[in-house]
């Protein structure tokens, strides 16, 4: 399929890729029948391969194909959804590290048997399980019976936000639950062999912890041992991130490297002390072997993530190379290594990592190996390198949403030198050594933590005055393209004509900003963030916030994952105003990330005492203002003292010559009931939110009748414990002929609200922007 030339194989390599990520933009797979036509392809790209215009659609075809074989294999494996919710007795073997939090140990399992009280069904696989309460001493590889509650992958799907189906989907999970209590749960096995590595894995983090104090750089020491970043706060990981040095503390090609070269040099050097062991085998053959089984080993405790693969792929391609007496170019290395990573996952192409490792390697390869000019002459040859990595992946940063560290070529020059030359070496000898002699490993390891602690204390105060570029919204395939092109004319050698040009087509990304609301319009955006409400109004030039979402115990919050991504694929800047309808934390749980991110916004709730955060004000019935030409008024509560918890959320009415937008909170029977007595037949809207996620206390017949909507949207979490929206409640609206919409079904929902009196939408986030592993 592919010619042996270089320009063939890397035209080849990219065809076939781009052929694989084709498919991942899928709303559906096609059909089984089509992919018959792989074998056609290859023999029609292999016949043809001298002429590239017939080659190239056909191997691009192939990777599309070979990729939706692979996709339907994984799809087959799916639970079953009658299996959903039930209680189920499966087989698993633990094949992960621990998760480990205060309210729950979490684990990937893979289930050899399930079933349920009538009979067995064929296993998902991979599952992703937690345990709540009590839950016993877990090790990597034993083999347990439980009892356990499975459901189908799914996430909160929204703009400019983790999608974490995908991410489920990449790692081959096919199903999340719980483990329920009770004597069914047994552990059959203490050690399954297929896992031995990860268990190893979790010996050293153990044996790592119990050394490092609280305040110690533990996480780091495991980020970059075993590859495991769970332990890495987000304050941590901000300031890498800030910084632009994340790479250095996800295993990479960079320590795959390093310990390859230890290995190869200390190989070679003890082989040739010996005049009658070279006289066998020459030592750089030695030295070969080692480097690879050296990196093949810290491949593997660190996971075999992708950029480690992609790193042991090359490597052995330059180390074999070495021990036949083989060379192999560094751009065949490179294309080998992606085809086989992309052969074996082809989920692959959808992991940022994936771009960024390969992306490196490429633009050092054209900017270093392809005589790249891209620099003052007075900039060291090792500055060079940071230079034209910087540059060349800046545009791959910014459209997959990372910040750009303006200080990341600086700093990358110390911090990669330090990471290279002393911290990796010195933490990895550490670790050895805590596991063989430990007195003298806990000196060392305890050394090595204190040099690290350093260098993130210098990095933090390095972040504190370090900018970052932002990329704001999502710019349009055309857009795109002309980055990449630009990009590749940069990184040209110097006196190649056309070079200017990258500058001039990398500008429109920089200059890009969204699309906003003309005067008059209002654009509403009711965020999917699962049992909580969040919603986003937007007019030309102001931003209101209603509610922020649920704040769960780990700490995670959807004003910092979800309502501030969007925010930031919509290009704001500033909110004008938040209002937090009551004290609950499925509405309040965001509010401290958004004043962390808006300090100067101004703050609304119906009940300010339960707000922990800012001065905010008791939101009262009467409060009008005008946006943009559009009108805003609380309805409720009144200046009573008697509205409390649910009952004191405040209303909001939002008049456009489209229709009233009807917003109610949680609102509940008693209040439902007030309004009506105050407002009657002014309370008709066009489109409202659904009070109190459509719990059976609210939604009565004369509120319903009142407010007489077109669209009744609902913000409820997937197969939430409350059972919202109750059937009951559904039926009532749908008896008022509103066209109903649920966030757990359909995602975020949108609506534009136009000032010729027309609405566009509304839109539904898992419609419009659908993929093929998304849950139905």
């Amino acid at each position: 399929m592919i010619n042996p030339g270089k320009g063939d194989v890397i035209h080849s390599t990219i065809a076939f890729v781009f052929g694989v990520l084709l498919l991942q933009f899928q709303p559906t797979l096609p059909p089984l029948f089509s992919l018959p036509l792989l074998l056609p392809l290859v023999i029609l790209a292999w016949r043809y391969r001298s002429h590239l215009a017939i080659q190239l659609p056909a191997i691009l075809m192939c990777g599309f194909l070979w990729a939706s074989v692979m996709a339907h294999f994984a799809m087959q494996s799916s639970l079953p959804r009658a299996l959903e919710g039930g209680d189920l007795q499966v087989t698993v073997v633990i094949e992960s590290l621990p998760d480990v939090t205060a309210h729950r140990t979490r684990f990937w399992f893979h289930i050899e048997q399930i079933s349920d009280a009538e009979r067995r069904y064929s296993s998902p696989g991979r599952v992703q399980l937690s345990w709540y309460q009590n839950a016993p001493e877990l090790a990597a590889g034993e083999r347990w019976r439980l009892s356990v509650r499975l459901k189908r992958p799914h996430g909160m799907a929204n703009p400019g936000t983790l999608d974490y189906e995908r991410t489920l989907f990449q790692k081959g999970i096919r199903a999340t639950g719980y483990i329920r209590e009770g004597e069914m749960n047994r552990r059959l096995d203490t050690l399954y062999v297929g896992f031995l590595f990860q268990r190893l894995r979790q010996m050293i983090a153990e044996r790592v912890d119990s050394v490092l104090q609280p305040g110690q750089p533990s996480g780091l020491v495991r980020a970059l041992v075993i590859g495991d970043r769970s332990r890495l706060s987000q304050d941590e990981w901000a300031v890498f991130r800030k910084t632009g040095t994340n790479h250095l503390v996800a295993i990479s090609g960079l320590h795959i490297g390093i310990v390859s070269g230890l290995a190869f040099f200390l190989g070679g050097w003890f082989w040739r002390q010996s005049a009658a062991l070279c006289s066998l085998i020459p030592a750089p053959r030695v030295g070969a072997i080692a480097a690879l089984v050296s990196g093949f080993c810290y491949a593997g405790l660190a996971g075999f993530a992708i950029p480690c693969v992609r790193a042991l792929v090359m490597l052995s391609a330059v180390l074999c190379g070495l021990l036949f007496r083989r060379m192999v170019q560094p751009s065949r290395g490179l294309c080998i290594a992606l085809l086989l990573i992309v052969l074996a996952d082809p989920v692959s192409v959808l992991s940022a990592g994936f771009w960024l490792s390969f992306g490196a390697v490429a633009v050092i390869m054209l900017g270093i190996l392809g005589g790249s000019r891209v620099r003052p002459v007075v900039i060291p040859g090792l500055f060079k390198i940071q230079w034209v990595v910087a540059m060349g992946l800046a545009p791959i940063l910014l459209l997959l949403g990372f910040d750009l560290p303006v200080v990341s070529p600086l700093v990358n020059l110390i911090a990669v030198t330090l990471f290279s030359l002393l911290l990796v070496p010195l933490t990895l000898v550490s670790v050895l050594m805590l596991m063989l002699w430990p007195s003298l490993g806990v000196t060392l390891l305890t050394a090595t933590a204190w040099s690290l602690g350093q260098i993130q204390a210098i990095l933090a105060l390095v972040a504190e005055h370090g900018d970052l570029i932002s990329l704001a919204g999502t710019p349009p395939l055309w857009m795109l393209l002309g980055v990449l092109v630009s990009t590749l004319l940069l990184l040209l050698p110097a006196g190649i004509p056309g070079r200017w040009l990258g500058t001039l087509l990398l500008s429109p990304l920089l200059l890009y900003r969204p699309a906003h609301p003309p005067h008059g319009e209002v654009w509403m955006t009711m965020l999917d963030v699962g049992q909580g409400l969040a919603i986003v109004l937007e007019t030309s030039d102001h931003v209101l916030l209603y509610d922020t979402g649920p704040m769960f115990p780990s700490g995670f919050n959807t004003g910092e994952a979800v309502i501030v991504p969007f925010l930031n694929t919509r290009g704001v800047e500033k909110i004008d105003r938040i209002i937090v309808t009551n004290g609950d934390m499925d509405h309040r749980g965001g509010v401290a990330a958004l004043m962390r991110s808006f300090p100067s916004t101004e703050l609304l709730s119906g009940e300010p005492e339960r707000i922990p955060i800012g001065e905010p004000v008791r939101c009262t019935a009467g409060m009008q203002w005008v946006w943009d030409g559009v009108r805003f008024e609380i309805l409720h509560p009144d200046g009573s003292s008697r509205w409390r918890g649910n009952n004191a959320s405040c209303v909001l009415a939002v008049d456009t010559p489209a229709g009233r937008l009807l917003l109610t909170g949680d609102i509940e029977a008693e209040a439902e009931e007030s309004l009506v007595a105050n407002y009657g037949e002014r309370l008709a809207a066009t489109v409202v939110t659904i009070p109190h996620h459509g719990s059976a206390s609210s939604s009565g017949g004369r509120f319903i009748a009142a407010t007489d909507p077109q669209y009744g949207l609902i913000s409820t979490g997937y197969r939430n414990r409350y059972g919202f929206p109750k059937a009951a409640v559904l039926e009532r609206w749908q008896g008022q002929n509103a066209s109903l919409l649920n966030t757990a079904e359909a995602g975020a929902l949108s609506l534009r609200l136009k000032a010729d009196g027309q609405i566009d939408g509304p839109f539904r986030y898992r419609e419009t922007h659908r993929r093929y592993w998304m849950t139905p």
